[in-house]
Formats: C-alpha cells, structure tokens, sequence
C-alpha cells in the first residue's frame, strides 16, 4: 500500500490534461444546447415555410372558386336571359290589330279637303 506521501505528484500535461476535460464539460455542453436551440430555430423556419406554402396554395383554390362561380353565373345568366327576335318592320306589333281600316267615306272626304287645299295654293 502506499501512503498518501508516496503517491507521484501529477505531470504537467495530465494536470493540463485534467483542467481542459474540466473546463470543456461545459463548453461541450453549451455547444450542444446551442446546437439543439439552432435546430429548433431551423424547424420553425422549416415550419413556417410550409405554412407559407399552405396558405398560399389555399388563398390560390379560393380565388379559383370565385372566378368559377362568377362564370357559371354568367353562363346562368345567359341561359335564362329571354332571347327577343327582332320583329320585322314591317309586321305589326302584337296585341294591335293586323291592318287599320279607314271607311271610305272619311278616305274620300279627307282625299277632297287635300285637293282644295292643292287648289287653292295653285299646285
């Protein structure tokens, strides 16, 4: 056995040896929480991407829907629009009679007062 008086003193580089172990437990744990702490960063960043991604692809679909609902309802419209022919002109319109009977009394008196009036003026 031996006594503690016997025991060889320690070596400079073991003793340099034993301080570095000792002061680089910490480091090395420092450098592991701060490489934790950076991939946690680098997962939110990650994260945040997708939801960027997400939200961009869903306000995408959105505005797609709109725009197809708005031109379905405008194919809607223009199917139940009523479609107007043009009546010729010279078909009379509808609800009125045909054709406009003037008696032939009244023609002929109103053909007189025209030629009076022609007359008179001298034509």
């Amino acid at each position: 056995m031996r006594t503690p008086s016997s025991r060889t003193p320690l070596s400079g580089c073991a003793l340099a040896g034993l301080v570095l172990a000792a002061v680089a437990g910490p480091v090395a744990a420092q450098d592991a929480y701060t490489q934790h702490q950076l991939g946690v960063l680098e997962a939110q960043q990650q994260m945040d991407r997708y939801r960027s991604v997400t939200q961009q692809n869903e306000l995408n679909a959105l505005s797609y829907q709109v725009e197809t609902e708005r031109v379905l309802q405008d194919l809607r419209r223009q199917r139940e629009a009523p479609i107007i022919v043009p009546a010729p002109p010279w078909s009379s319109p509808v609800g009125e009679p045909e054709e406009v009977r003037i008696p032939d009394e009244r023609l002929a008196a109103s053909r007189a007062r025209v030629r009076a009036i022609l007359a008179r003026d001298g034509r």
